[in-house]
């Protein structure tokens, strides 16, 4: 079965604020998807405003540093592609202005391989798979992060 997962950079300020929340995050993305005319920009400024740009250029060489070494890696400009012909698993990310994207088929293995990467890059990825309702940070957040970095 193919799965689709879409990823957002969020605003540390706003991880925080959701820290425990994240199905209302997923919420927002959900509403986005079904919505339709004004609703919709409405919906996207709103997810415009809580995310951040994805560093490309960052993401670009942190793949090729981490997955040249992986037979069944290649790249054509912003789409990565592993495939683990021994598994039957395949997965293809591809890096947008504001999100990425990643469908995946076979062991979850593939995808995995992506998220250890980027978990790398940003603190606050959130990742979310809108048919199969499921969502989480790739990089879980620790509130005692949060208190360090912003003591009351």
């Amino acid at each position: 079965m193919m799965r689709h997962y879409e990823l957002y950079i969020v605003e540390e300020d706003v991880a925080r604020q959701y820290y425990g929340q994240e199905s209302k995050l997923f919420y927002l993305f959900l509403e986005h998807e079904k919505a339709r005319g004004s609703q919709k920009e409405i919906l996207r400024k709103q997810i415009e405003y809580i995310s951040k740009p994805i560093p490309s250029l960052l993401i670009q060489q942190k793949f090729k540093q981490d997955l040249m070494k992986i037979d069944g890696y290649r790249k054509k400009k912003n789409t990565h592609v592993i495939e683990i012909a021994e598994r039957d698993s395949k997965a293809e990310l591809v890096i947008g202005a504001d999100a990425l994207y990643l469908t995946a088929e076979g062991t979850f293995e593939v995808e995995t391989l992506f998220f250890e990467i980027l978990r790398k890059c940003e603190p606050a990825f959130f990742a979310f798979s809108i048919e199969e309702h499921r969502y989480g940070w790739l990089k879980p957040l620790k509130q005692e992060d949060f208190l360090r970095t912003n003591p009351v």
